[in-house]
């Protein structure tokens, strides 16, 4: 189990790396995503291909503003003639706006609600992340994703910011391969994580932080046996 120490300090480097590059008004700018309805695959793989595909000029102050999204319920085809989408899923189902300030309430986020509150579905154990661009000798990242006491909601936000991040940071790129997966916890001895997404306990009273997700890449991401990995927590690594 991970310690409270360990995971603060994660979540630490995690405001450190949204200061690094501060743009005015952070906490104005948040990307809007309309979903006509939830597949994992696909809103793993288009998160991916959203960030990848944002200029810096648009992805920098989304960083700073610790990449905070919106997401509501609706058709994209219905709506492409009225607003402008900067990515939209192969399928059609998904579709995302560039980082935009939110000092006013957006027309789109006015016509729309939230997408709706709900337990979440089954899922695949195992979701693979191609990478746009294949190049030899590229470590793989692992996404870890926890599912227990998760609802959709709160999976849509930890998917979506730790990939997102990932990209922002640099820790995935066009050429990188990821491999997601979906555990009931996350374990020390799958890592050690190179980044980790905390949150706070809402079962707690008393402050503690739980992970949620976590990325590991190069020699940390490949898959371990059972029985393989050591009992002592990693130490965290900087970015």
């Amino acid at each position: 189990m991970f310690t409270q120490r360990y995971l603060r300090e994660h979540a630490e480097r995690r405001v450190r790396a949204a200061r690094a590059n501060q743009a005015p008004e952070p906490d104005g700018t948040a990307v809007t995503v309309v979903l006509r309805r939830f597949a994992p695959t696909t809103f793993a793989q288009s998160a991916v291909a959203y960030a990848l595909d944002l200029p810096d000029t648009h992805g920098e102050p989304w960083l700073c503003a610790y990449t905070r999204t919106v997401f509501l319920s609706g058709n994209p085809d219905n709506l492409r003639t009225r607003f402008a989408f900067h990515h939209v899923s192969a399928d059609g189902t998904m579709a995302w706006t560039l980082p935009e300030q939110t000092g006013e309430t957006p027309p789109l986020r006015r016509l729309l609600r939230l997408f709706p509150a709900a337990a979440l579905p089954p899922l695949p154990a195992h979701i693979d992340i191609p990478p746009r661009t294949a190049a030899l000798a590229t470590p793989t990242a692992r996404l870890d994703v926890v599912t227990t006491r998760v609802s959709l909601a709160d999976y849509l936000v930890h998917v979506h910011h730790t990939l997102a991040e990932a990209v922002l940071t640099g820790l995935i790129g066009p050429h990188t391969p990821v491999a997601l997966r979906h555990l009931p916890r996350l374990d020390p001895a799958e890592g050690p994580y190179t980044t980790l997404r905390t949150v706070p306990d809402r079962d707690a009273t008393d402050g503690r932080l739980r992970a949620c997700a976590g990325v590991a890449v190069g020699a940390s991401a490949r898959m371990k046996p059972k029985g393989s990995g050591f009992s002592e927590e990693p130490r965290p690594r900087l970015a």
